[in-house]
């Protein structure tokens, strides 16, 4: 279950303009993370998501859980090369187990930092690639919910894993004149202990996607977006079920009505998951506006 979310949050599809005061620059509808860096950029984003998952076998283990989330995201360019994000997610999220007994919680999930340090182009105006280095932390700061009773939600009914989760690595942007641009990013983590002694397994993840874009106005994107996992642990004891590959399509249509606004609706539709046990997901659906100012 973590692992889903861990790709839909490092996995952030929203888009904002190529360059914040003038057109002269690369025209590109860049998701943000892959645009080309101004000092003292300033950009927000809030990108809304719905999803659900079921785990278990039906009259045995069965569990439902859904979910809406908002991220409110901004970043900064201080510097030509050094960006900086912040990303404070809202959640709603209700598990249903076989009893058809529900947990139910909103508020704050765990708060993202990210700082990017541009290595390749830096020079020019319109700069063909752009390679980055990324350090990004996730911090424990979703609470933890309990029922009126006072005990605590199962941990697929939490609002995240409680635990801080370092992560560091590399992503580069290729823009093919003006119509053809891509991302490939790969970052890998390794979180320490959280709630209920559970450690999730060092995890890397690839995402690249390639994007057309026939107007000036209009983009369309398409691409793949993978989460390996290694084994995790309880309390000591290895969970098998949180460990294995989960593979996922993307799609996004990108719309900028004028300068300095980007919509975006898309969807991931995941078509490979290896992890044990029966665990049906339906595809992330998502709706993202961002505003250069």
């Amino acid at each position: 279950m973590w692992r889903l979310l861990l790709v839909l949050t490092v996995g952030v599809s929203s888009l904002a303009a190529a360059c914040p005061t003038c057109s002269c620059a690369n025209p590109a509808l860049t998701a943000m993370g892959a645009e080309q860096p101004f000092e003292g950029r300033l950009r927000f984003a809030s990108t809304f998501r719905a999803w659900s998952q079921t785990d278990g076998t039906a009259e045995v283990d069965l569990a439902q859980v859904r979910e809406l989330r908002l991220d409110l995201t901004a970043s900064w360019t201080p510097l030509k090369r050094f960006t900086v994000l912040l990303n404070v997610p809202l959640q709603a999220r209700e598990r249903t187990d076989v009893s058809l007994a529900k947990e139910r919680g909103f508020g704050p999930g765990e708060i993202d930092l990210s700082t990017r340090f541009l290595l390749v182009g830096a020079e020019g105006m319109r700069p063909r690639h752009l390679l980055n280095l990324v350090v990004n932390a996730r911090l424990p700061t979703a609470p933890t919910l309990r029922d009126a009773s006072g005990k605590a939600f199962e941990v697929d009914a939490q609002l995240g894993a409680g635990a801080f989760v370092p992560a560091a690595g590399l992503s580069w942007s290729a823009f093919l004149g003006d119509q053809w641009s891509t991302f490939v990013s790969l970052v890998g983590d390794v979180p320490l202990e959280g709630r209920y002694g559970l450690r999730l397994g060092p995890g890397v993840q690839l995402i690249g996607a390639a994007q057309f874009q026939p107007w000036s106005w209009l983009g369309l994107r398409a691409g793949l977006d993978a989460r390996s996992e290694a084994m995790s642990f309880v309390r000591g004891v290895a969970s098998p079920a949180l460990s294995g590959l989960l593979l996922q399509a993307l799609a996004d249509v990108v719309v900028s009505p004028v300068s300095r606004l980007m919509l975006t609706a898309g969807a991931r539709v995941p078509f490979l998951d290896t992890r044990p046990g029966p665990v049906s997901a339906t595809p992330v659906f998502l709706l993202s506006v961002v505003v250069d100012v």
